[in-house]
């Protein structure tokens, strides 16, 4: 029993590593997959910036095209004044043609605000691209590596499985399927130590006796609370 008990801790060892390399194996693509959700990110916000620089400069254009219209639209009514014969509609155009160059004054102050917005839009668009190409950069200099440590990884898991599996041919098949279950069950811990008399699984207090059974190793022993192969730090 005592070499039975030594292979359930190796393997139990063996199942640590592996527990921490399935880690890994989902930490690994999640840094990937945010590497290339910041370069996503970056080239919307570049494209978005683009756009709102365009609609910008197109609304300036308006502005500009409203402006030479009422302009052509005063000289019009300006020249309408050299041939008016009554008082009520040289007044009447006089009030348009003030109507008009009000409106331009209001026009005018409404393309200083769009050209400032246009710079500001300018400088977050230097930032956006400076943003994106470091995304670039990142995503480039690692999207490889980190692919390839993900199927190193895989590897890995993979012989250590092997190793493992292999050590479990050398067991009676019931305590394999007692080792396998519980290590799906148990937060991949099927064998624990006695922790100063309390079990490493679940921190469970054991009676002296299984204390006492731990220490000769003569058979196989199980928390009494959380059914965990439980035996004694010398078989590590």
């Amino acid at each position: 029993m005592r070499e039975n008990l030594r292979i359930l801790v190796e393997m139990q060892k063996i199942d640590d590593v592996i527990g921490e390399k399935n880690k890994l194996v989902e930490e690994l693509p999640k840094k990937l997959n945010s590497m290339i959700g910041n370069q996503k990110n970056a080239t919307e916000l570049v494209d978005e910036t683009k756009e709102k620089i365009n609609e910008c400069k197109s609304t300036q254009k308006l502005k500009d095209l409203d402006i030479q219209n009422n302009h052509g639209k005063m000289n019009k009514y300006k020249n309408q004044l050299l041939d008016i014969k009554t008082n009520r509609e040289y007044k009447a155009l006089n009030s348009e043609i003030t109507h008009l160059e009000n409106k331009n004054s209001t026009i005018d102050d409404e393309i200083l605000e769009l050209m400032e917005t246009e710079a500001d839009l300018q400088n977050q668009l230097a930032a956006a691209i400076k943003k994106l190409q470091l995304a670039d950069d990142d995503l480039r200099l690692n999207e490889e590596k980190l692919k390839k440590e993900i199927e190193d990884v895989k590897i890995e898991i993979k012989t250590l499985r092997n190793n493992r599996n292999e050590m479990a041919k050398k067991l009676p098949i019931q305590i394999v399927k007692r080792y396998a279950v519980l290590l799906k069950n148990k937060n991949r811990r099927a064998v624990v130590f006695n922790e100063n008399n309390v079990c490493g699984g679940c921190g469970y207090k054991l009676r002296p006796q299984i204390i006492l059974e731990i220490k000769e190793g003569g058979k196989l022993l199980f928390c009494e609370n959380c059914g965990r192969i439980i035996t004694h730090k010398n078989f590590e």
